[in-house]
C-alpha cells in the first residue's frame, strides 16, 4: 500500500514548531501559524449585485409601510361599557383593640 501520509506527522510542515491535533496547550504560550492560514479570505462572489440589493431594500421597505398603514387603518371596535363592580370587603384583625385608657 505505497505511501501513506499520517496525519499527526509534523515533519513535512514549513513550520516544526506546531503541536499534534488534540495536545493540550499552555494559556501562556502563543499560537505560531502560517501568515496565509491567518488571512481573510474575500474570494467569495456575492450573492445579490448592488441593483438587486436596492430593489430588495425597497421592496421590503414598502411591504413593511403597507402593512403599518393596513393595521392602523383598521377601526378599531367600540369597547363595551361595564359598570365598575366593587367586591364587598371585611376587614380582620390580628390582634385585638388595646384597651381604652
Amino acid at each position: 500500500m505505497g505511501n501513506v501520509l499520517k496525519a499527526d506527522s509534523a515533519s513535512g510542515l514549513p513550520w516544526p514548531d506546531v503541536r499534534a491535533p488534540g495536545e493540550v496547550r499552555d494559556l501562556g504560550v502563543q499560537v505560531r501559524q502560517a501568515l496565509a492560514a491567518s488571512r481573510f479570505r474575500s474570494g467569495q462572489a456575492r450573492v445579490l449585485g448592488r441593483r438587486e440589493a436596492w430593489l430588495l431594500g425597497a421592496f421590503a421597505l414598502v411591504l413593511h409601510a403597507g402593512v403599518l398603514y393596513w393595521v392602523s387603518s383598521k377601526p378599531t371596535p367600540p369597547l363595551p361599557e361595564v359598570p365598575p363592580q366593587v367586591p364587598p370587603m371585611t376587614i380582620e384583625f390580628t390582634t385585638p383593640a388595646p384597651p381604652v385608657v
